[in-house]
This record gives structure tokens, sequence and C-alpha cells, in this order.
């Protein structure tokens, strides 16, 4: 029975370890961004600003409505309109224009 539990919280603890944190996924996409198209340091502290706060919010907002993927949804919808935004802002179209196509060939 020992053992079955030591598997059991095994399993458990290399799960939650598999998921990235909200801060390693905002880095890669504020690194990727910067290579891409040459971000300034200021505006990649922007960009990883603007994720940071994407992937925490989300997170929380699952856990909370983990029961309502429908309001879930909708929020994840706000979430991303308001980043496609601040990102627009920091990015002008040209280079959203061509962040749009890399992820698109990618």
């Amino acid at each position: 029975m020992r053992h079955l539990l030591f598997i059991i919280a095994l399993f458990m603890t290399l799960s939650l370890n598999a998921q990235p944190k909200p801060e390693k996924k905002a880095q890669k996409i504020a690194d990727e961004m910067t290579e891409v198209l040459s971000l300034s340091k200021e505006e990649s502290k922007a960009i990883y600003q603007i994720q940071l706060e994407r992937f925490t919010t989300v997170q929380a907002w699952r856990k909370e409505y983990a029961d309502d993927q429908e309001t879930l949804k909708e929020k994840q919808r706000e979430m991303g309109k308001k980043v496609f935004n601040q990102v627009k802002d920091i990015l002008g179209k040209e280079r959203q224009q061509k962040w749009k196509e890399y992820k698109s060939n990618n």
C-alpha cells in the first residue's frame, strides 16, 4: 500500500513540474519576438510584462472557472484582445504583420 501511495505522489509531483511556469512562457515569447523582430531592450521588457500578466491571469482563471468553461473561454477571448492591442501599441502595424507571418510559417 505504501508503494502505491508513493507512486501516486511521484506522478502527481512530476505532472505539476511538467507544467510551464508563467514566467518561463512569457520569457520564451519575449525572447522569440526580440530575435525575430529585433526589439529593443525596453520593447522586449514590455512584451515580457504583457505576456506575464496574460499567463498569470489565465492560470488563476483556470482554477477559478474550472467548472465554468464558457466563462473561462469568454475571459480568455477578452484577454486575447487586450494583449493584441497592447502588443500592437508596442510593435506597430508593420512589425506586428511580420510577427503574424512568422508565426503562421512556424
